[in-house]
């Protein structure tokens, strides 16, 4: 609460430069004074104001100081009504520009000649004081005990009582009123007298609001001279329902799962309601629940909600909204969502869906924020065009939703991302590496920049790749893909990032991903020598393996004496005659039957001389001895006739 006094003898901050004649002062009269946020001095103008302080208090003189009348060092005083022409000196400090003269030193109900004088020279004309009429009263006592009358429109009572004052002597009492937290206030009329005395009333309030009274009084006869404003009261009317509820959160979405708040406004005036919450599902209502201001979770499969005060007026009613999600055919459509050049405010546009609904609902929210921090407007169903009040930000993201509201359900629009005003990127996306396809080939891929970083509306990337020392190699990417394949890069060391982009410009580079990729023509150089080797091994492997297998096969096909060891001489024709292959004569056609009569042979005599034995030396240094086949007897001596030919053995021909 604030409450602002005047302080005793305080300088008039309304100087009246004129110095007017002393019969114009003691008629003047200044306008009245403001009201209790600001609580100027008491007094009339002019450089010098005294009054009394009630009915028994001291005398106080206060002042202007003013360059061209100087700065009074003695304040004089002179009795007109008791004590003619006695006059006494008040000395002012040096610095201050008021002083307070004690009871004592004057006569009640006496007429004084006041005026300052600097080294003994009066510095402005004397102003007449009634003492008993310039009195400034006290403040006036406000009962705190309030009483309603809840009728429509609700109106309030407060007691009071008036400062302690003479009773013959009838004091005039205003009194000013207000919202909580509002500056102005509102004067009550008419103003009050004491006597009779009658209660402050206060019409046409407002339910579920906190209101602040306060008061002054003054003499019936002087109309420029208000006492000190009273204590400020503080009472609250009867709380109410609230008149606006909405939704927040993924209600008519498909996303299961997702949490859904009833949220409702809060009383604008410094109350505190608590609140009861219905809600039916599948038909049936559930038990109501006490909560305080001003979101409770919806249950899941909710088809309408109810919001209450506790201990609100009996011809309050509730506030309801249907929860039901209905077909996207009667939604809004063509939502557009624009800036206004040179203000923070954002206008919204769109198109009625097929249905006339009862209300449309526009509600934002920044990027980020709790599902609490819901904003909302409602419209009525003509209006298809809002200015979203508040300050919106640039680079910041806003979620618009516009909804048209029926008494049997919802049917939102898709939501609409928008910023005031678009900014570069502050961050890129992060790389990572995919599985290469095909081997060798890296595959990357990268995120989304988040909205509160990306500042604006994603245009394209931009893909920059540095191998070793060689320069940067960047190419824009449309902003729908996020991974790519990199055929073409050379091998060794490289290093990739990717950028965002928006109109307002290209942002910085995201984290960088380091890869160290193989020499891919190496595998082209060795290949030939790695198959000329794999030859090789499988040609001797087949040697090597017809050889082992030809060992079988020749004693199968060759005849032995190719494959044995030791030569057979039976096997040799060297000591064989040399015999003339003829041709074989065809056999004879038509020739005459010749008749072959046998003969027997003549008997064989012996050759009287044993044939020459030949030895071509080949057999003799190769064919085994006698001695080692064991054709020689014991006693049979080498050189005997027993390997000698006889004549009429062997082969002969018949000449």
């Amino acid at each position: 609460m604030r409450e602002t006094r005047a302080s005793h003898c305080r300088p008039w901050p309304r100087p009246n430069l004129a110095l007017l004649p002393l019969l114009v002062l003691l008629f003047h009269r200044s306008r009245p004074q403001g009201s209790p946020g600001i609580l100027p001095p008491p007094g009339s103008p002019g450089p010098l104001q005294c009054y009394r302080v009630g009915p028994f208090g001291d005398l106080n003189c206060s002042w202007e100081t003013l360059r061209d009348l100087g700065v009074p060092s003695t304040l004089h005083l002179q009795s007109q009504k008791y004590h003619s022409n006695r006059t006494w000196t008040v000395t002012v400090p040096f610095g201050q520009s008021w002083v307070t003269i004690p009871r004592e030193q004057f006569t009640t109900s006496d007429e004084l000649l006041v005026w300052g004088a600097e080294e003994g020279r009066p510095l402005w004309s004397p102003v007449f004081v009634n003492l008993e009429t310039r009195m400034k009263p006290g403040a006036p006592q406000l009962d705190p005990d309030v009483d309603f009358l809840e009728d429509d429109p609700l109106e309030a009572t407060v007691q009071w009582s008036p400062p302690v004052w003479p009773p013959h002597k009838v004091l005039v009492c205003q009194f000013y009123y207000r919202r909580c937290q509002e500056m102005a206030w509102t004067p009550l009329e008419p103003e009050l007298k004491s006597i009779p005395l009658t209660p402050v009333d206060i019409q046409d309030l407002e339910l579920a609001t906190v209101y602040e009274v306060s008061g002054r009084c003054r003499m019936e006869k002087e109309e420029d001279l208000w006492g000190e404003w009273s204590a400020i009261l503080s009472f609250q009317t009867l709380p109410s329902a609230p008149k606006d509820i909405w939704i927040s959160g993924n209600l008519c979405g498909t996303q299961s799962g997702q949490k859904s708040l009833l949220l409702w406004k809060a009383p604008e005036h410094c109350m505190q309601v608590r609140y009861k919450v219905w809600f039916q599902v599948k038909g049936q209502e559930l038990i109501p629940e006490e909560t305080p201001c001003c979101s409770f979770s919806i249950p899941t499969q909710a088809e309408w909600a109810a919001v209450s005060a506790i201990n609100a007026t009996s011809w309050d009613p509730l506030t309801n909204l249907s929860l039901v999600c209905l077909g996207p055919g009667s939604a809004p459509h063509g939502v557009v969502v624009s800036s206004i050049a040179g203000r923070t405010e954002l206008l919204v546009t769109w198109q009625q869906g097929s249905s006339e609904p009862q209300e449309h609902v526009v509600d934002w929210a920044r990027d980020g924020d709790h599902l609490e921090d819901l904003s909302w407007v409602r419209l009525p169903p003509g209006n298809l065009s809002a200015l979203l009040p508040g300050n919106f930000k640039e680079g910041v993201p806003y979620r618009i939703t516009v909804t048209a509201v029926s008494p049997g359900g919802l049917y939102p629009a898709p939501s609409v991302w928008m910023f005031r005003e678009e900014l570069a990127p502050l961050a890129g996306p992060a790389l990572w590496r995919l599985q290469d396809a095909p081997p060798g080939t890296p595959n990357i891929a990268w995120g989304e920049v988040p909205r509160h970083q990306l500042r604006g509306h994603l245009t394209h990337y931009t893909l920059c790749t540095q191998s070793g020392i060689r320069p940067p190699v960047c190419r824009n990417v449309s902003g729908s893909t996020q991974s790519i394949s990199l055929p073409n890069l050379p091998w060794g060391p490289c290093e990739l990032w990717v950028m965002a982009s928006t109109i307002a410009g290209q942002g910085p580079p995201g984290p960088s991903l380091r890869l160290h990729l193989p020499d891919n023509t190496l595998k082209f150089k060795i290949l030939p020598v790695v198959l000329f080797l794999w030859g090789l091994f499988l040609m001797g492997y087949c040697v090597s393996l017809a050889t082992s297998r030809w060992t079988h096969l020749q004693h199968k096909v060759l005849p032995h004496w190719v494959w044995e060891k030791i030569p057979d001489p039976a096997n040799s024709h060297f000591s064989q005659p040399y015999v003339e292959e003829v041709p074989q004569a065809q056999p004879p056609k038509d020739l005459p039957i010749m008749e072959v009569e046998d003969i027997e042979p003549l008997p064989v005599t012996e050759p009287s001389q044993a044939s020459t034995r030949l030895d071509s030396g080949y057999e003799k240094h190769f064919l085994p001895t006698p001695e080692e086949l064991g054709l020689l007897g014991p006693t049979q001596a080498p050189g005997s006739d027993l390997n000698q030919p006889r004549l009429g053995e062997g082969c002969s021909f018949d000449s």
